[in-house]
């Protein structure tokens, strides 16, 4: 009887060490299936990570290439500019020019008349 008793603990220590068993053997699969979706969601975000820094890099790419560009408006525009001052400077000059040329015509008109009288006196 007390072999029988023996035989009957050790087989419900069997039982109770087999259910813990396969209790951990679940929490292990669980924990192993969460660190793999934990590994997934980790490398999504470097993909994501990578993704953003590259459409950074462009983004700055294009922000170089417009100043660039914006600098060479900028000396584009100051030349035209200049080429217009000195533009408008010339014709100054020729309007001033012309203006002195009207009156040395005014001038000799004034001349060539009193000349005129000077002779026919």
């Amino acid at each position: 009887a007390h072999s029988d008793a023996c035989v009957a603990n050790l087989q419900l220590e069997k039982e109770t060490l087999l259910k813990s068993i396969e209790e951990s053997s679940n929490q292990q699969r669980e924990l192993n299936d969460r660190l793999a979706h934990f590994d997934a969601c980790v490398a999504n975000l470097e993909s994501e990570k990578e993704s953003f820094a590259r459409s950074i890099e462009e983004l700055s790419n294009q922000k170089r290439e417009l100043e660039e560009c914006l600098a060479s408006s900028d000396a584009h525009l100051q030349l035209e500019k200049e080429k217009l001052l000195k533009s408008i400077n010339q014709e100054h000059e020729l309007e001033e020019r012309l203006a002195h040329s009207d009156a040395c015509v005014v001038n000799l008109g004034s001349e060539r008349e009193s000349l005129l009288k000077s002779i026919e006196e």
